[in-house]
């Protein structure tokens, strides 16, 4: 069984995924130790901070990551198994030097920059893995072109790290990953006028031109399909954009014009991926705080005078990427009809297909249940795992096979199989996939004024159905009937009503909007006795 499913996730591999694993495994890429000329480039300008971090470094010891607070007290804390991998990573990504107040810090940013190159000698432990390499490079930086001078001691280490980075690439896992290798050997590439500078330069630019037309589909999503991502990609475009009105006078390094497009159209899609709260959706890996938000992305782009005129329409269907947006005054409604992501690299998927969220009068009501961990465990399997999601979970199995922390073996492929339109409005639409074990899923949606109508349908043989839908912390919910349950959410009165031969039960649940955070909810647990029923979601008289 292990096998076989380790079978069917490597099957979706490229091969230079397989050969890199296997060329990083047999060679461990090292840079010879040497003095570097470290001349720098003369700039145009000063880095413009506009999108500034939340503060993570609270003293010269204290560091908050993920919700959680940890120490550096001792060489060893920088790699310490007492904590998480992803929060020592976050440690080496020196995230703070570029956050709210940083000025207020320099003293203990510089501090901090000569205790990492004293206490992490190259090229062992986290520091020096390409990804925390990529993010600490990029945030040296920035920090340098906001007027805080390297010593020549601090640039030696960063011309290393670049150095270092451009023979780790990480080929043997693409897609975020490699874009963010990319955008720091552009970074170092353009800050540093040397030589070596400019093969950094020109392998960070040869990746960058092939990845952004992959990783960007034409509706503007990224192809990883996560809203969390797909915020911090288009960061890293915005970055981009600015890094060569600072450093560079010609215009023959990149389309610029090109860039400029695809700006426009991650901000387009991430509106629409975004609640009337201003944060995103949680499908795939999502969590607030790690990401900037759709209004502070957008005033990036407007601060660097990129033009941005997005369409006013509110529905639409997302044809390339598989999602669904309508909007209406009472509420905004989204779903998932999307594949889990690239087929080689589905490290953030979530077995949600056909999920969906829904806001009513600006509030979160119905949601998906979010991530609050990486890595490996029973806790971050659920959290991807089709129970954790608004949608049916058809003989107790994800309706891909998610597994170890960032695997996918076998996966389905939705298909939108109707969608009409009145007025530019979507009236209803209908979706189906065929799971694991054989019996297909169908939903449809109809969508009034101030009623959702959602149904469901099972076609073929299966043994059990079930269900979930997660309701909003702030959701009070009440069991009418076995058939019919009243919610309040913020002084406004939701009635939920269900037809077909149905068992219902109400649950104590968890919400996960951030890393290191779990809220308690309520989730409606749904088991079909038929094969079919129907959910009616009304909000008429609220407010009245």
């Amino acid at each position: 069984m292990k096998l076989l499913k380790l079978i069917h996730t490597i099957k979706y591999l490229k091969f230079v995924q397989l050969s890199y694993r296997l060329h990083y495994l047999l060679f461990k890429p090292r840079t010879k130790q040497t003095v570097f000329n470290t001349q720098l480039r003369n700039v145009k300008q000063s880095w413009h901070n506009t999108v500034a971090k939340p503060m993570s470094m609270l003293s010269p010891t204290q560091f908050l990551f993920l919700n959680h607070l940890g120490q550096l007290n001792t060489a060893e804390d920088w790699n310490t198994p007492q904590q998480e991998k992803l929060w020592l990573y976050n440690l080496h990504y020196f995230d703070d030097l570029n956050a709210e107040n940083a000025i207020e810090r320099k003293d203990w940013h510089d501090d901090l920059i000569n205790k990492w190159i004293a206490e992490n000698p190259y090229s062992s432990g986290n520091a020096w893995e390409p990804y925390p390499n990529s993010l600490r490079i990029v945030n040296w930086v920035k920090w340098s072109l906001q007027g805080n001078r390297l010593n020549e001691l601090q640039l030696q280490s960063l011309a290393l790290q670049a150095e270092h980075l451009s023979k780790t690439v990480e080929w043997h896992i693409l897609a975020n990953h490699l874009f963010a290798n990319a955008k720091a050997l552009i970074f170092a590439g353009l800050f540093f006028d040397t030589s070596e500078s400019k093969k950094w330069l020109d392998l960070g630019l040869k990746i960058y031109k092939k990845e952004i037309d992959e990783q960007v589909l034409a509706d503007g999503a990224n192809f990883e399909l996560t809203p969390m991502y797909h915020a911090i990609f288009l960061e890293d475009l915005l970055d981009i954009y600015q890094l060569i009105a600072v450093c560079y006078s010609g215009n023959d390094l990149i389309d610029v014009s090109h860039l400029k497009n695809k700006i426009i159209k991650m901000l387009e899609w991430l509106k629409y991926l975004s609640h009337p709260d201003g944060e995103i959706s949680f499908f795939n890996d999502a969590a607030f705080g790690i990401a900037s938000t759709y209004k502070h992305l957008r005033n990036y782009a407007e601060n660097l005078k990129i033009n941005i005129e997005l369409s006013d329409i509110k529905d639409i269907n997302l044809t390339d990427s598989g999602y669904i947006s309508v909007e209406r005054e009472a509420y905004k409604f989204i779903m998932d009809v999307a594949e889990v992501g690239p087929s080689y690299q589905p490290g953030h998927a979530h077995a949600d297909t056909l999920s969906f969220e829904l806001s009513i009068w600006g509030s979160r009501f119905i949601v998906n249940s979010g991530i609050s961990q990486y890595g490996l465990g029973a806790e971050r399997l659920y959290q991807r795992g089709t129970s954790a999601h608004n949608t049916i979970e058809i003989d107790q199995q994800n309706s891909s096979e998610i597994w170890s922390g960032f695997r996918v073996a076998r996966r389905v492929s939705p298909k939108l199989d109707a969608l009409h339109y009145d007025n530019n409005k979507i009236i209803n639409f209908s979706a189906s996939y065929k799971s694991l074990t054989g019996a297909t899923h169908n939903r449809s949606v109809d969508f009034q004024e101030n009623q959702i109508i959602l149904k469901d349908r099972l076609i073929g043989a299966f043994k059990s159905a079930t269900s979930y839908i997660h309701f909003h912390p702030d959701v009070k919910i009440k069991k009418e009937s076995n058939n019919h349950f009243v919610c309040e959410l913020n002084n406004y009165v939701i009635n939920i009503y269900l037809k077909g031969d149905v068992k219902t039960m109400l649950m104590e649940s968890y919400w996960h909007p951030e890393f290191g955070k779990s809220i308690s909810n309520f989730c409606l647990k749904i088991n079909l006795l038929s094969d079919d029923y129907e959910m009616l979601i009304t909000c008429r008289n609220m407010g009245s």
